[in-house]
């Protein structure tokens, strides 16, 4: 999709200005437009995300893309109530880029996963972490999930092993009661 134009955009998804969008929610689900096509968008694996060849530096329209990003079929797409556009991810919608780990009431351990986008994931049933190959990801909304960067990962392993999570030559973190491998030990 050339000549992409973000004031129209913006009033197809409801908000006039991008300012609108943070903290909303969109209802992706019960919207059913046509496909337009593909748009030159890219998301590189290191989180950067590109527009005909050029990054992408303005956090909030990032932040526009991120609300209304889902995928469909196996394909990403941003998706208003009028138009959906296939965009190209290499790998994760987003990264892990900070946790906060804590314990319970019930002496369970609590994981809280914080994106490059400002989102705040607790880790359990409904956002599960699952290792693909050696890397680390938490499934998210919509078909979407974000890669669990290598500084976080380590911290992930360091309280891991912290809870004697050595098991059967993997590495297991348990979070509320539930075990997660972070990988062979091997």
């Amino acid at each position: 999709m050339s000549g992409f134009d973000l004031s129209q955009f913006t009033k197809a998804i409801g908000a006039e200005t991008t300012h609108e969008l943070s903290g909303l929610a969109y209802p992706l689900e019960k919207w059913s437009p046509q496909s337009c096509g593909a748009m030159d968008l890219l998301i590189k694996a290191n989180g950067e995300w590109w527009h005909n060849g050029t990054q992408i530096t303005r956090d909030k329209l990032i932040l526009l893309f991120s609300k209304v990003l889902c995928v469909e079929e196996g394909v990403h797409c941003l998706k208003t109530p009028v138009e959906k556009i296939d965009i190209v991810v290499e790998d994760a919608a987003f990264l892990v880029v900070d946790y906060q780990f804590s314990i319970d009431e019930h002496q369970r351990g609590q994981l809280k996963l914080v994106t490059n986008i400002g989102d705040c994931i607790d880790v359990g049933d409904d956002y599960p972490l699952v290792l693909k190959g050696d890397r680390l990801y938490v499934n998210l909304w919509r078909g979407l999930s974000a890669q669990v960067n290598r500084a976080v990962y380590y911290d992930l392993v360091e309280l891991a092993l912290s809870q004697c999570g050595d098991v059967d030559n993997k590495l297991w973190l348990t979070i509320t009661n539930k075990p997660y491998c972070l990988g062979d030990l091997s």
